[in-house]
């Protein structure tokens, strides 16, 4: 096969590791958000805790716990993000050695594939315990008005 052809299909190839780079930056961009609020509100509330009554101060630790739990969730869901990268970006050296060499590299190929989307399944499970958590907290929060 002429060098262009091998070319032009790694190039096709390469389209799905590409865009599933592409999209799992978009998640951790918003993981990377999330994670930065929880920060600025738990100093918030750590500053606010230093400065308040004795009867405030049981619901501003009982948030600050949940915040602390969002924060190692957030972590283990960037976690996950970044191995779906890792994997993700494994994908297109495979795919050019086995363009290059005729290698057929279609197994380690299609198990950095599965751990990829793993890595975004396990991101997703941890992004909704930090929404679970988020709700509980704001609930903790505006229990007294409601």
């Amino acid at each position: 096969m002429e060098p262009t052809k091998h070319f032009i299909l790694f190039l096709q190839s390469s389209i799905t590791p590409v865009a599933l780079i592409s999209g799992v930056g978009l998640i951790l961009l918003s993981l990377t958000s999330r994670l930065g609020r929880t920060i600025d509100r738990s100093r918030m509330l750590a500053s606010e805790l230093r400065n308040t009554a004795e009867d405030r101060k049981a619901v501003l630790i009982a948030e600050l716990k949940i915040l602390h739990r969002r924060n190692k969730y957030l972590k283990s869901a960037m976690a996950g993000i970044a191995f779906s990268v890792l994997t993700s970006s494994l994908m297109i050296p495979v795919l050019l050695i086995m363009n290059i060499t005729s290698l057929d590299l279609n197994i380690p190929g299609s198990i950095l594939l599965v751990l990829s989307i793993g890595g975004i399944i396990l991101s997703s499970v941890y992004l909704f315990a930090d929404v679970s958590l988020s709700l509980k907290a704001l609930a903790l929060e505006t229990e007294e008005y409601l």
